[in-house]
């Protein structure tokens, strides 16, 4: 199978190009196609023609898009839009990746896939755009995911490693709950999905729930480690676009459509552990 991937220097396309074993994949980044620029996607579609494109590339910086929406909306929205019409033209399947922010995190139950959207912040918004404009594609397959890490990238995982062995003393917010998840599960799980031909929205996240300040006190117990870590409230750290309280998402759907492929958050942290965090 024919794959383009963007957002290729990402840590979930590395996700997919150490998983998705036996296809002729091909990850490309800004420095190949820049996502904003009307007319890219269409070219590097046209001269992959791939079967799958899978949209992991992303304006992920939650504060930087708070101060430029605009940009937010032009990378995170209407670049799927054109990456959409762009994979029609292919007859290829669109699989975008979006995010818990499209929810306000003032919810007492996790999010289903049919919970209004009423994202907070400019990235939040700007990904909820991006979702509709997948959606319009003739194939596509949405899938909201979130807290995502890897043993390699710039993630939570290998911030909280490094403070520690520095050894920092550490406070790391308890009142914003979601579920980790590590890239190599959903991976797995994206591949399946194609392979089952699911189609729609879906949530993608490992199982469970936690804050981030039990996300790094399990960290720390799996690799051994005991730094000074104490937990605080959101107010400690005063940030421009406001962090979702709770976005634990709801993968229901996701469990009745076919094989599930990620694990509780704590194994798939255990796995990713066991293979080696880069330095």
């Amino acid at each position: 199978m024919k794959v383009l991937v963007t957002g290729g220097n990402g840590q979930l396309a590395r996700a997919i190009a150490e998983t998705w074993t036996g296809d002729e994949l091909r990850r490309v980044d800004v420095e190949d196609f820049d996502l904003g620029t009307p007319g890219a996607a269409a070219e590097a579609v046209e001269a992959f023609r791939p079967q799958v494109v899978v949209s992991a590339g992303a304006w992920t910086a939650v504060d930087a898009c708070e101060a430029d929406p605009s940009r937010a909306d032009l990378v995170n929205g209407r670049a799927v839009g054109w990456l959409g019409e762009a994979c029609e033209a292919q007859g290829a399947l669109l699989v975008h990746l979006s995010t818990d922010y499209v929810f306000d995190g003032h919810s007492l139950r996790p999010y289903l896939e049919t919970d209004p959207a009423a994202p907070a912040t400019a990235y939040g918004r700007s990904k909820l755009l991006g979702e509709q404009e997948a959606l319009r594609a003739k194939e596509h397959l949405v899938l909201r995911t979130a807290w995502l890490y890897e043993s390699w990238g710039n993630n939570f995982l290998r911030t909280m490693l490094r403070m520690a062995r520095e050894g920092r003393s550490l406070k790391v917010v308890d009142d914003q709950f979601g579920s980790p998840t590590s890239c190599r599960a959903l991976a797995r799980q994206i591949r399946s999905a194609v392979d089952e031909g699911w189609r729609g929205l879906f949530h993608a996240t490992c199982g469970g729930e936690t804050s981030w300040y039990g996300f790094a006190r399990e960290i720390f117990r799996q690799a051994g480690l005991e730094p000074a870590l104490h937990p605080c409230t959101s107010a400690a750290f005063q940030r421009p676009a406001p962090r979702p309280g709770f976005t634990v998402l709801d993968n229901a759907k996701r469990l009745a459509a076919g094989r599930n492929l990620m694990p509780h958050w704590r194994e798939a942290l255990a796995e990713v552990l066991a293979s080696g965090v880069e330095d």
